[in-house]
């Protein structure tokens, strides 16, 4: 058991660390990322150690069956108690001290740290203050009620901080539970899903080129201040220097070409006539305009890199589509090599051929539901978890007579997936303004900041929920490692509501309205598109991609070529050549 928790440790490690590399910028500093793998590492070694704290209570439990002293327990059972702590408090001061801090501090537009590193504590600072008088009115309101001396304070706020993050793990499994099963039922079959990146295609495509839009309109007025001079401080020429130096080189090439055409005697003369001219940017004006050239260019980078991405997918499943029907068996690519070396090469082509058209739709279908299964199971155990029934459905087949390799699977496998379904909903729910994860070394050192203290805040109420789950103290009459090194987190009435015995209720209407599309249904009839999980899946939009994809096939068999021929790439924006 001990070597299965370390391995997975190992893995999950390794897994993190290549992934955080993958996602990240190359501008992203080496501090950023090792603090980012820190706080996932204690996150995530949080649920590892769950399936080896329920071995451990398990044995203690049988060997101190026949003793009359029930509250010994082994020096395993307390160094992972010890080890609950560790993490519990090194999660807690950095995505609440010190991650928020290097988050503000990476977002400042400052040019000297000293001034980037006052600038994040000051807004840190207004935030823990507002957050500390709306904690002091609060207190205050529960003294005057009478509620602290009924319940006592202490065990108030934990009960309402515990009953927060189980709420917030309701609403992301109430999306979430529902929506990865039916993402792999919709999927499998070829057609339905080359008809969904025909939609994404045309989503972002116009996103795109919106980004497109609004990155070259800033651009022109950095462009048009270039060889300005006259500033009152010298950062603002140091400004303008970086702004020049954000902007794609092919797109600042081509607008300083169109700036001189206007500039030529007779045009100049007439723009004279007819447009006012810009004056001059102020050094105020320099910091805002750095700032904005900073957020357009990195949405635009993004939205290319997923463009290209997912056209990418979109002419792989053409292909394969068309293959369906090969006499050889094989699937010819258009953009990907044809041609595979060795021995065992029509073997493999072969192979990808039956998995790729025959298997894999099916295996996506029984996958999805053994998904659907476990949803199910999920939301019955959560239901009667909250209406204090003894009956537990992952908890029956955990024992320790089941075996270590056995108790692990039924640990692991419904922690996992619950664990899965709560960063699913929390990172598909799309908020504007708001930060993300990105692939293709998209990711930026605040977005990475901002997903790494959402991952670390829902880490112990999994926890806690999960061992719910099981009511183990239920079935040995003694509490997990968890539990004892975090303390018992009881549900009391706020206000007079009991708000933990409305999560059924709110968990099955969830579920209900998420089954029929009713929540994004209703938020885009409210005009609060930001708020919604997915998007509206329309034919005008399938169309639409499907057309833009046949346009832009002749650049990628024209970049394939390029790099079969060892050509040099060119700028980073040669996309915008052909559009």
């Amino acid at each position: 058991m001990y070597l299965l928790t370390l391995l997975e440790i190992i893995l999950v490690t390794i897994y993190c660390a290549k992934l955080i590399n993958n996602i990240c910028c190359k501008e992203v500093n080496i501090i950023v990322r090792v603090t980012c793998l820190i706080s996932w590492l204690t996150n995530f070694i949080l649920l590892i150690l769950l399936p080896l704290d329920i071995y451990v209570t398990f044995r203690d439990q049988e060997t101190n069956s026949n003793q009359s002293d029930l509250g010994v327990h082994s020096r395993e059972y307390e160094a992972i108690g010890n080890m609950y702590q560790i993490l519990y408090w090194a999660n807690f001061i950095l995505c609440w001290t010190i991650i928020p801090i290097m988050q503000e501090y990476e977002e400042a537009t400052d040019l000297n740290q000293a001034q980037k590193l006052m600038r994040s504590l000051i807004n840190n600072g207004k935030f823990f203050l507002v957050i500390g008088i709306a904690g002091i009115v609060f207190i205050v309101i529960i003294v005057m009620t009478g509620q602290a001396s009924d319940y006592g304070l202490t065990k108030l706020l934990k009960s309402m901080a515990n009953s927060f993050g189980v709420a917030l793990i309701i609403v992301l499994l109430g999306y979430s539970l529902i929506a990865v099963p039916r993402a792999h039922m919709r999927t499998s079959t070829l057609d339905v899903q080359m008809k969904y990146l025909y939609f994404k295609t045309a989503k972002i495509t116009e996103e795109k080129d919106e980004a497109q839009h609004e990155l070259q309109e800033k651009a022109k007025r950095v462009v048009g201040i270039r060889n300005q001079q006259k500033f009152q401080q010298e950062s603002s020429k140091i400004y303008l220097k970086i702004s020049i130096k954000t902007i794609p080189k092919t797109m600042y090439k081509d607008l300083v070409e169109e700036d001189a055409k206007s500039k030529a005697p007779g045009i100049s003369y007439l723009q004279r006539m007819f447009f006012k001219e810009q004056p001059e940017a102020t050094d105020e004006e320099m910091v805002e305009i750095y700032r904005d050239i900073r957020q357009k260019a990195r949405t635009f980078r993004r939205l290319r890199a997923a463009w290209k991405e997912n056209c990418r997918k979109a002419y792989a499943l053409e292909n394969v589509i068309n293959s369906v029907e090969n006499s050889d068996k094989k699937i010819h690519y258009d953009l990907k090599s044809n041609n595979r070396e060795g021995s065992c090469s029509q073997q493999l082509d072969t192979l990808e051929w039956y998995w790729l058209c025959y298997y894999k739709p099916q295996f996506k279908i029984l996958f999805s539901l053994f998904l659907g299964i476990l949803s199910l199971l999920v939301v019955i155990s959560e239901t009667t978890l909250f209406m204090n029934t003894p009956f537990t459905i992952f908890g029956m087949p955990i024992s320790l007579s089941s075996g270590v390799i056995a108790l692990q699977i039924f640990c692991f496998v419904p922690l996992f997936y619950i664990a899965f379904c709560v960063y699913y909903g929390m990172f598909r729910i799309k908020i504007a303004g708001c930060y993300g994860l990105y692939d293709d070394h998209q990711t930026d050192a605040p977005s990475l900041l901002f997903a790494t203290i959402n991952f670390s805040r829902v880490a112990a109420p999994l926890c806690q929920n999960f061992l719910n789950m099981l009511r183990v103290k239920q079935r040995l009459n003694c509490e997990p490692a968890f539990k004892y090194a975090m303390g018992e987190m009881e549900f009391v009435p706020i206000f007079g509501v009991n708000v933990i015995q409305l999560m059924p209720a709110l968990l099955l209407f969830l579920c209900f309205i998420n089954y029929f599309d009713l929540y994004d249904r209703f938020m885009n009839f409210l005009g609060l598109k930001e708020f919604m999980f997915t998007e509206t899946f329309s034919d005008r939009l399938i169309f639409r991609g499907r057309d833009a994809l046949k346009d832009k096939k002749a650049y990628f068999i024209q970049k394939k070529s390029k790099v079969q021929k060892g050509t040099k790439k060119e700028g980073d924006i040669e996309l915008l050549n052909i559009q």
